[in-house]
This record gives C-alpha cells, sequence and structure tokens, in this order.
C-alpha cells in the first residue's frame, strides 16, 4: 500500500509539472549565451522529456537520487539537494576539465569527514582543472568556483551576504585547497554581478553564475557575458535545467534502476 501511495504522489508530481511547462513565458530576446542552446525547444519537447523520466533510483557514482527529485525546478520551488546535484553533473558533461565538490560535504562535522565527501564526486581525479559546488549556508545556497591552473576562487552568494561569503571562504580555506592540494594558493574574489529577487531562486542564481565561469565569464569582465534579462527568464532557466538533467539517463556513466513504485529505500 504504501508503494501504491508513493507511486500517485510521483505521477501527480509529474502531472504538476507538466501543468507548469505549459505556463512559462519567455521573450527570446532576454537569453544570453550560453544559455541559448535550448531555445528551439517545444514545450512538447519538454513534457515528453517529463513524462519518460525514470522515478528509479539514478546513480551518481555510488549515491543514488531518485527522478521525481529533479522535478524541484517547476514552478517557484526552492530546490533541494537532488536538483542541485544534478545540475552540477550537467556542468560537468557540458565542460571540458571540470570536476565537482560534493555539495554535502559541509553537512558533516569532522575535517576528516568533510573532506571525504567533498572528493567523492571526482574533485580531485586526473584532468580536473576546474572544480564546482553549490553548499548549503544556513538554508540558502550558495557556491563556488576553483580554476586551478590560474589559481583563482570566485565565492557567490545570490543574497550578497558578508556572512555568507565568509562561510563559503572558510570551506574553501579549511577543506578545498588542502584537498586539491593548493594551501593558502589561490585568489579568492566575490562574484557580486547577481542577486536573487526573490526568496526561492537562489540555488537557481547559483547554477547560473557556476555556468557562466565555465563559459569565460570573470569578474573583470562580467558585463559581457551578464544581462540582467536574465532575471525575467527564471522559467526557462528552470525549465533548461531540468531537461538537461533528465537528458543524463540517456548518457553512459549515469546507472539508472527501475522504479519500484517509486519508494525511498
Amino acid at each position: 500500500m504504501e508503494k501504491v501511495v508513493v507511486a500517485k504522489n510521483n505521477f501527480a508530481l509529474v502531472q504538476a509539472t507538466v501543468d507548469w511547462i505549459e505556463t512559462v513565458e519567455f521573450q527570446v530576446g532576454d537569453i544570453v549565451e550560453p544559455f541559448k542552446d535550448t531555445l528551439d525547444i517545444s514545450k512538447v519537447d519538454y513534457k515528453a522529456a517529463v513524462e519518460d523520466l525514470n522515478l528509479g533510483e539514478w546513480f551518481f557514482g555510488q549515491h543514488p537520487l531518485h527522478g521525481c527529485e529533479f522535478l524541484d525546478f517547476r514552478e517557484n520551488l526552492w530546490l533541494l539537494s537532488g536538483s542541485i546535484i544534478g545540475a552540477l553533473f550537467v556542468l560537468r558533461e557540458t565542460y571540458e576539465d571540470v570536476g565537482i565538490i560534493n555539495p554535502r560535504f559541509l553537512d558533516f562535522d569532522t575535517m576528516e569527514q568533510r573532506s571525504r565527501i567533498a572528493r567523492s564526486y571526482g574533485a580531485v581525479d586526473p584532468g580536473v582543472k576546474r572544480v564546482i559546488s553549490v553548499v548549503n549556508v544556513q538554508h540558502h545556497w550558495g557556491a563556488f568556483f576553483v580554476d586551478q591552473r590560474r589559481k583563482r576562487c570566485y565565492l557567490f552568494d545570490p543574497m550578497q551576504l558578508k556572512s555568507n561569503i565568509s562561510t563559503l571562504k572558510d570551506a574553501v580555506r579549511s577543506i578545498v585547497e588542502p584537498m586539491l592540494d593548493m594551501t593558502d594558493q589561490l585568489q579568492i574574489e566575490t562574484i557580486n554581478g547577481c542577486e536573487q529577487k526573490d526568496s526561492t531562486s537562489c540555488g537557481l542564481w547559483c547554477l547560473v553564475v557556476m555556468e557562466l565561469l565555465l563559459f569565460g565569464a570573470t569578474p573583470e569582465h562580467w558585463s559581457s557575458y551578464w544581462n540582467d534579462s536574465l532575471y525575467n527568464a527564471v522559467g526557462y532557466l528552470r525549465m533548461r535545467y531540468m531537461l538537461k538533467i533528465l537528458k543524463l539517463q540517456n548518457c553512459s556513466g549515469f546507472g539508472v534502476a527501475e522504479a519500484e513504485g517509486g519508494e525511498d529505500k
């Protein structure tokens, strides 16, 4: 009976997401690179991807997530860790030489635990030259980007709060630098060219900023990449990241188990 209830709830989430897609509106002129790559995709295709979603377990390395977790991108929901992790893997697959620091590393107490969890998504694998993460700081998402070649680190808080930036900086200094064998070598800067306009989009803007940095943006040339028109395209950006995550189930290297009523295990 429990499986039936969970399955019904999951199917309701799928339907709610399909209904939301139909309501999304945006202006093509508001979209800038690198976010134009899904402009030609129709709502029919977006909805088909959601309806075809495997609700079973998705394996990112050894770590399982359930397909329904990626539907947090709909409407104006606050993104949970499953959606954030899925989107980070999208960025890793899209751009070269990218490693992911597990967003959950700050949830642990000891330095040994934090370091072990941080590296669990391949942040120190051979060939990685840039690492990204989006982490939870006081029930709010913040992000950091490390360019190992240039020895630079960019911190981003969508609320632009000094306290959150300080938390991110401490995490980089205490865990990330030693893990990358770069203790006291990183020049740390703050990205302040984007600020959330509501109470729920912090995770989305963290992903947007991480992607802009991977695309080539820097604080010095931020205006050449960022445009305030993106604030008008929240619905489009949410659909885009969700679609890209759902397409991962067709990529090699990502294990997807068939749903058994969608139950948690």
